[in-house]
């Protein structure tokens, strides 16, 4: 393929996933759980008139999205993982980088200029606050989240040695995947989950977890000998970052331990360089190197004393008060 003909597949290439995407908000998949159908059975079940559905179904079709078995269209093994009923469903991962996302991309030559991101320059909210004032958007995106969490933190207790702590707190810990793993391998240990109201009155009961209701930029409850910051340093500036930090620091007992689990750019292969332009629209931040996050955890007084690879992005970073 030369130069041109690459450029002009290049810039179509969104059509892809705005396809798909646009399937998961029509929770077209979930209708074809369990058998397939034709287009009309699937039509009357989403009201939605056939002609137009023809045109995404068969989208679908060509993206390799969906099988056809004479007329009736039905799952393959890749949307199957885009419905509501798969155990590791993506689905809400996909909705989360369309919409809010797609508009914050489209204006990234504004946030490159200005240095605000694409909420504050429109909204003159951050992007978490707009989240809190939209209940459907901080449900998509707290199960979004969840999803990468549950692969992402399986193999966290083979990596650290939660057993010697009586306590740990996940701080802003969304719907609980990491502290759900941690307390499955460690009954003994006191497990808390703290995030805001609005998230923790949508998260589900987990076995012996506390749920713990408050606001890290306020006051972190002291209650934990451990506690854990797992992809929230990354959300925030430097002085956001800080005043999370400091209020960890104020939480933990003497000799107290931190752990700050982040891409950490120059302890993994992959290039964050594109996340970085993403933390910057939606967030005003970028992704950091542990050199980094170390120097804003000493500003708050923490000890750095290690650093282990939890899987090919994220790294632990370890700390005592």
């Amino acid at each position: 393929m030369n130069n041109r003909a690459f450029l002009k597949s290049f810039f179509t290439e969104h059509w892809k996933y705005l396809t798909v995407s646009a399937a998961c908000k029509l929770n077209l998949f979930d209708v074809l759980v369990g058998s397939g159908k034709t287009v009309a059975e699937i039509s009357k079940e989403l009201e939605i008139e056939e002609s137009n559905l023809e045109l995404l179904l068969n989208g679908l079709l060509s993206i390799s999205f969906l099988d056809k078995n004479q007329d009736k269209y039905e799952l393959n093994e890749l949307s199957e993982l885009l419905t509501d009923h798969h155990l590791k469903t993506l689905k809400y991962a996909c909705l989360n980088w369309s919409g809010d996302h797609l508009d914050a991309w489209s204006k990234l030559d504004v946030s490159i200029r200005t240095g605000t991101s694409f909420f504050e320059t429109k909204y003159g909210i951050s992007y978490f606050e707009y989240l809190n004032k939209n209940d459907d958007k901080l449900n998509d995106y707290h199960n979004a989240m969840f999803a990468y969490a549950k692969d992402d933190y399986k193999d966290i207790t083979t990596i650290i040695d939660f057993s010697r702590h009586k306590s740990v707190m996940d701080v802003g810990g969304g719907f609980g995947a990491l502290i759900s793993n941690i307390k499955a391998e460690n009954n003994d240990i006191d497990c808390f989950l703290f995030d805001l109201d609005l998230v923790i009155d949508k998260c589900e009961t987990i076995a012996k977890v506390q749920l713990l209701k408050g606001d890290f930029f306020k006051e972190i409850p002291q209650l934990s000998d451990a506690i854990i910051l797992s992809r929230i340093l990354h959300d925030w500036n430097e002085e956001n970052a800080i005043q999370i930090l400091n209020n960890a620091y104020q939480a933990l007992p003497e000799k107290g331990y931190l752990y700050i689990i982040e891409n950490c750019s120059d302890k993994i292969a992959v290039d964050l360089s594109l996340l970085s332009l993403n933390m910057l629209c939606m967030c005003e931040s970028y992704e950091r190197s542990s050199y980094e996050y170390i120097a804003l955890a000493n500003q708050s007084n923490f000890k750095f004393n290690e650093a282990k690879k939890l899987n090919a992005l994220q790294t632990v970073l370890t700390f005592t008060k």
